[in-house]
This record gives C-alpha cells, sequence and structure tokens, in this order.
C-alpha cells in the first residue's frame, strides 16, 4: 500500500514536472494516472518549496527584484512552464473564437496569440512584484500555500466539468479523479494551509481560501458557458490564476 502511494506520488511528479529521476518510479497505467492527481497538491509544495529556497538564497547575493526573477525561472524551469502554456492556449482560446469548436480548436493550436501574450505578461509581472514584495522568511510558507491550492484546483474542476476532448494527456486525468483522489487531495491542502496560517496568520489564509473558490466558481461558469466543460488548458489557466491570487494576497497582507 505504502509502495503504491509512493509511485503514485511519482507519477503525478512526472505529469507535473521535469524533475529528473521521478520517471523510474512512474507507474505507467493511465488508470494510476488518475489516481495519482490526489498527490498533485503535494507536488505544489515540492514546488513552492523551490521556488522559496532559490528566493531565499538570491536574496543573499541580489535585491528583491533579481532574486524574485530567480525563483520563477526555477519553477517554470521544473515545471517546464506547463500551467503557463495552459493559460496562454486557454486565454486566447476562450476568448478568440465564436463558438465553443473553435475555441477549441485554437486552443489546440500551439502557437501564441494576444490573448495568450497579454496573460502570460501579466501573470509573470504580477508573481514577480508579489514575490519580490515578501520578506525572504516569509516565502517558504506563502509559496507553498499558493502552490498547494493551485494544484487542488484541477481536482475540484475534473470533479464539477466534464472533459471535453475525445482524447489528450490530461484526459485520463481528469476522468479519473474521483471523491477518494479529492478527498486525499484536500487533506493535503488544508495541511500545507494550516502551516501557512501558523507561519503567515490566518488572515492571509482566509483571503487566499476565499480567492481560490471563487476563482474555481468563476472559471467553471466561463468553461462551461464557453466550450461546455474542461481541457487541460482550461486546468493549467485557473492553477495560474489561483497562484497569483495567493502571491497577490500575500503581497497586500504581509508588506
Amino acid at each position: 500500500m505504502i509502495g503504491t502511494e509512493l509511485r503514485r506520488i511519482a507519477t503525478a511528479a512526472t505529469f507535473l514536472t521535469r524533475l529528473p529521476g521521478v520517471a523510474r518510479c512512474a507507474l505507467g497505467d493511465p488508470v494510476e494516472l488518475g489516481r495519482s492527481a490526489r498527490w498533485f497538491p503535494l507536488v505544489g509544495i515540492a514546488i513552492g518549496a523551490l521556488g522559496a529556497g532559490v528566493y531565499w538564497a538570491a536574496s543573499s547575493i541580489w535585491p528583491p527584484a533579481l532574486a524574485a526573477l530567480a525563483a520563477i525561472a526555477a519553477m517554470v524551469l521544473a515545471t517546464g512552464a506547463f500551467h503557463e502554456d495552459g493559460l496562454a492556449d486557454a486565454a486566447d482560446g476562450l476568448f478568440g473564437g465564436w463558438t465553443a469548436e473553435r475555441r477549441l480548436e485554437i486552443m489546440r493550436d500551439s502557437r501564441v496569440g494576444t490573448f495568450g501574450a497579454m496573460a502570460l505578461v501579466l501573470l509573470v509581472l504580477g508573481k514577480w512584484q508579489a514575490i519580490a514584495a515578501l520578506d525572504p522568511g516569509e516565502a517558504l510558507p506563502v509559496l507553498i500555500g499558493a502552490h498547494a491550492a493551485a494544484r487542488w484546483s484541477t481536482l475540484a474542476l475534473a470533479r464539477a466539468l466534464p472533459y471535453v476532448r475525445d482524447a489528450g494527456a490530461m484526459k485520463p486525468v481528469a476522468s479519473g479523479i474521483g471523491p477518494v483522489e479529492l478527498a486525499v487531495g484536500s487533506l493535503v491542502t488544508l495541511a500545507a494551509l494550516a502551516a501557512l496560517g501558523l507561519a503567515a496568520g490566518v488572515v492571509l489564509v482566509a483571503i487566499g481560501a476565499v480567492a481560490t473558490l471563487v476563482i474555481v466558481a468563476a472559471s467553471a461558469a466561463l468553461y462551461r458557458a464557453r466550450i461546455g466543460g474542461i481541457t487541460g488548458d482550461c486546468l493549467g489557466a485557473t492553477n495560474q490564476l489561483v497562484e497569483v491570487a495567493w502571491l497577490l494576497a500575500a503581497a497586500a497582507v504581509l508588506a
């Protein structure tokens, strides 16, 4: 049992990151890929910790702006810009097409359009300035909480909406997320947020939790209205919106 869960953690890390060495322990079964989603928030915790560590180390030699940029670069390298790519594609498709079919077609196109480019620019600028506003000692709980909550949004959306493509890398994940995956992922996220509350205060946790629920609900309504459900790009987009909302809340509360 423990060995299986450890391999599911490796499967989740292989799917969400480009970290070396974890793929050899991953499970290749598509069903297990869906079950591994319960550990997505745990992978988020690891990515947040990586970014916080880089920010703390870089702050000893650079001013906050450059240290924040280094942290963002480290997290992007670790994830392969997986979720950022989803945000760009979703922005282009959701706001660039007149019908659901055309929107899905645009989202499948790997080229980045105006909406996608602007979404990425605003996202990176928001993260950059928000992280730079944090004291290096505050970055660890904040980034851990932000990334855990962001990955939790995938579980909530996949349970709430149908996956609208016939195939795709996210299809076995979205179809395989059941009540157990949502429950385990929620417990992992709550544990991360409890640690954040102890380190940074309950006000930030309360604001971030409300922002997460509002963004997930608003995203679900938008995706249902525009394309009738979700795609992998939609999940990545909501992930990024939740993450930057937590960072901006932290900058407002802790600055």
